[in-house]
């Protein structure tokens, strides 16, 4: 299955396509191959446990995933997530 995955941060802007070996996984799942893939570049965003840092947002497909089942989301081919730091300035 084919994704996209879009990170927005203070120090990083990033559009990658993905592709995973999984059937409809979930967001955990595929945050945990993410994480063992890319590591370092996760830390701003994940936890160790997979849960998110203070501040962070995951969208699927446009929605925030607190929305739709938080971790438990399930993905699809073709489905587009984003990760972002929120931001506030004037």
């Amino acid at each position: 299955m084919k994704i996209t995955t879009n990170v927005f941060g203070p120090e990083t802007t990033l559009k990658k396509e993905v592709f995973l070996e999984l059937e409809s996984p979930t967001l955990r799942e595929v945050l945990g191959i993410l994480a063992g893939q890319h590591g370092a570049a996760w830390k701003r965003i994940l936890k160790e446990d997979l849960s998110l840092e203070k501040g962070c947002v995951i969208l699927v497909n446009g929605r925030n995933v607190s929305s739709l089942q938080d971790l438990e989301t399930i993905v699809h081919d073709g489905d587009e997530i984003t990760f972002t730091v929120l931001m506030a300035g004037g």
